[in-house]
């Protein structure tokens, strides 16, 4: 048995590189004859025949990618299936768009007669899509007023803006798709500052941005927006209460006459507000006999001073006998 199988090896093995060449040569050969000869036969098979849109781009601009070709069911010897197949001796389909704004669609069915005239050495079987869809709409243009969102401008914590908001543009023209430019919400165009965690005085160039900027025409195409920032600290001062309308003699007094004021200050400010610079008053004649309290009232501050308050802002009285 295993001389058997060894008398079928040799058969079977190449034994010089020379045979390999050959039965290669041989399987090439082969494959092309077969090819050549199943190209001089008729088939049906589906083509992509591009088309070439035309329209008034000066009035009109296309919002959606245009479709570049057609699918069509065709007839025809191999040879020249093979050749349109490649793009050789195809001549695109012009088709010309009078009203894109209002027709969104071409039938495919209406396509038939002058497809099949381009055709060369092929018949037409039938188109394959029933529409082309097309988003094109007239071109416009629209005046904005330029904001700036102060309010989503991201600072870093205890950072507060402490000048105007600057900005060299107040009037925006856009340049586009109808459609689109009347959709805006508004005539006013809000820039948004994307930086997050601003800690440090802002000075930049922004480009104006809209959804699907590619459609659109921007003049001019940025503004240059600034403003300071700088850190805020809470301090604390004692504050002596200014008692007014008081009984001369009289025996009810406060029961402090000090309190606390707390407030927000810029951190390089910090040092220079002073005691002094507030009033804080107790008016008599606002007595609470409920309670027997009075409440504080806030009478003078330093402009520097943000959030202030009084952490206790109703005062006991203390009566002697």
């Amino acid at each position: 048995m295993s001389s058997l199988l060894s008398r079928l090896k040799s058969r079977l093995k190449f034994r010089r590189p020379e045979n390999l060449k050959v039965v290669v040569l041989s399987i090439s050969a082969a494959a092309i004859f077969w090819f050549f000869t199943a190209l001089n036969n008729d088939y049906d098979t589906t083509l992509a025949y591009p088309v070439n849109w035309q329209f008034d781009t000066e009035a009109y601009i296309i919002i959606d990618e245009l479709p570049e070709n057609i699918r069509i069911n065709v007839h025809g010897l191999g040879w020249n299936l093979l050749r349109a197949s490649l793009g050789f001796k195809v001549t695109p389909l012009n088709i010309t768009l009078s009203n894109p704004a209002v027709n969104k669609k071409v039938a495919g069915v209406s396509l038939t007669n002058r497809v099949d005239d381009e055709l060369e050495d092929l018949q037409l079987n039938y188109i394959l899509d029933d529409t082309l869809a097309i988003n094109i709409d007239r071109r416009g243009t629209r005046s904005f007023g330029v904001y700036i969102d102060s309010a989503g401008i991201s600072l870093a914590e205890n950072f507060r803006i402490v000048s105007s908001i600057s900005y060299d543009i107040d009037l925006l023209e856009l340049d586009g798709p109808t459609s689109l430019i009347n959709g805006h919400p508004s005539d006013s165009f809000i820039v948004r500052i994307k930086d997050q965690q601003i800690k440090s005085n802002f000075d930049e160039q922004l480009d104006f941005e809209i959804e699907r900027p590619e459609l659109f025409l921007f003049r001019p195409k940025s503004t240059h927006i600034t403003f300071s920032v700088a850190e805020f600290v809470q301090a604390e001062r004692q504050i002596i209460i200014e008692q007014v309308d008081f009984p001369d003699e009289s025996k009810t007094y406060l029961v402090d006459t000090v309190c606390t004021v707390r407030f927000l200050v810029r951190k390089d400010l910090e040092p220079t507000i002073v005691a002094d610079s507030f009033k804080i008053s107790a008016n008599f004649a606002e007595i609470n006999n409920q309670d027997s309290t009075l409440i504080l009232r806030i009478q003078k501050f330093p402009p520097e001073v943000l959030d202030l308050l009084i952490t206790l802002p109703q005062v006991p009285l203390n009566y002697e006998d």
